[in-house]
């Protein structure tokens, strides 16, 4: 409950920090709006049904209010298996029993919470209704809840030195690892051309500073959603945008879009199914700097086997040794990748409309694909992994006491 409570506070601070900037919301509004962020930190789609009778679903996550969550959620799982004894399968049940009771409240707030706001009319519907969808915001939190929890479980009974707690921490550091390069690379790219950053600075200041801090602050929140973007095609993959009728893909290794080209738009409108299939969208080689962005999930799955190689049992050796290094390393990348494909599914957004005549829904879907992601990010991880943990290996110099790769449980005073 404690961590349910701290995530709808968090939602409320974002609504508070707007209506401080000049929201000028009724406090019910303001409320309300809160708890569509909290809802927002865990994927949860906000439905939307225009006075017409057109409908729409949109599904995005704010990645910064997820790793908060995520954060709460771990903490409190790694609380609850200290109550729960010392084997492994009871403490990582207990951990994990955190996910549906933190996310039963979720549901039930949701299943009550709706938003009604009168537009005036003009080109948009007269009244437009948002509510967030109830099954979507039980079964999200839960998993969530669940991995989270399990995992802070099962941290407080694996020894510091067991293959299983290097699997997870070495995955876990991979994935911040990619995430925080990919994130400083575009910064990079920010001041070596500054004339992209010029034009964006423009756009953002062009409606006054409450819009720019707005906007910004909405950015702040986007930022891991961004990093998952860049990673995929960092690694030989793509972000695109899919449709029910086509895919375009937008940044691949090599090629950049031309945003200013008549024929992206066309496509975006062909993807959506409101233009002819026959445009095709421009791109343009990309500059030779931007390999550099390989570096991103090489350098993040070099840390991920360094961090489970840790400790080791270095008095192996030759064969016996890269062996070992192939495990620690491989199962680090196996994690790593698994949470590469859950974080890029997370960083997707998606949007559905549909007409008021019940003639169709479009559907858009703007990211990497999760499954092909989470692929190149296993062969990734697998590979750097195990390279990262042979060098971690080798720069241990002495053999560590009761090296077994096996977890240990932790003594009373331990927990």
């Amino acid at each position: 409950m404690a961590a349910f409570i701290a995530t709808a506070l968090a939602g409320q601070v974002i609504s508070l920090v707007i209506e401080v900037f000049g929201g000028g919301l009724a406090r019910s509004t303001e409320l309300t709006l809160g708890w569509f962020y909290a809802l927002a930190f865990h994927r949860v789609a906000m439905e939307v049904t225009a006075s017409g009778g057109a409908t729409g679903r949109l599904s995005i996550a704010l990645m910064s209010g997820t790793a908060f969550a995520v954060w709460i959620l771990f903490r409190a799982g790694r609380a609850a298996a200290r109550q729960a004894g010392r084997s492994l399968p009871v403490r990582v049940i207990s951990g994990a029993m955190v996910g549906p009771v933190y996310a039963l409240p979720i549901a039930v707030v949701t299943s009550l919470v709706r938003l009604q706001l009168r537009t005036g009319g003009g080109l948009l519907p007269e009244t437009v209704r948002l509510h967030g969808v109830v099954w979507q915001a039980f079964v999200f939190p839960a998993v969530l809840g669940i991995a989270a929890g399990g995992a802070g479980g099962a941290i407080g009974s694996l020894a510091r030195g067991s293959r299983a707690r290097g699997w997870l921490v070495g995955g876990w550091l991979g994935l911040l690892w990619a995430l925080g390069l990919a994130a400083v690379g575009l910064l990079i790219l920010a001041a070596v051309r500054p004339q992209g950053t010029a034009s964006y600075a423009r756009v953002v200041s062009s409606n006054g500073p409450r819009v720019a801090l707005l906007i910004l602050g909405h950015q702040s929140l986007l930022l891991p959603n961004q990093s998952f973007l860049v990673l995929a095609p960092s690694m030989g993959g793509c972000t695109q945008l899919a449709g029910s009728d086509a895919t375009i893909s937008l940044v691949c290794p090599g090629r950049l879009p031309v945003l200013e080209s008549p024929a992206l738009l066309e496509d975006v409108a062909r993807v959506g199914g409101a233009a002819p299939a026959t445009a095709t969208a421009t791109d343009r080689p990309m500059p030779g700097g931007y390999w550099a962005f390989l570096l991103v999930p090489a350098l993040a799955a070099l840390a991920a086997g360094r961090t489970a190689g840790r400790c080791a049992g270095t008095s192996a050796t030759g064969p016996a040794r890269l062996r070992r290094a192939a495990v620690r390393g491989a199962g680090a990348g196996t994690v790593f990748a698994l949470l590469v494909g859950a974080g890029t599914w997370m960083a997707g957004a998606a949007v559905s409309v549909g007409a008021a005549d019940g003639s169709g829904t479009t559907s858009l879907t703007l990211g990497p694909p999760p499954v092909a992601t989470a692929l190149l990010a296993l062969a990734w991880g697998v590979a750097g992994g195990t390279l990262g943990a042979w060098i971690r290996g080798q720069d241990v110099g002495t053999p560590v006491a009761g090296g077994s790769d096996e977890p240990v449980p932790p003594s009373p005073t331990s927990v």
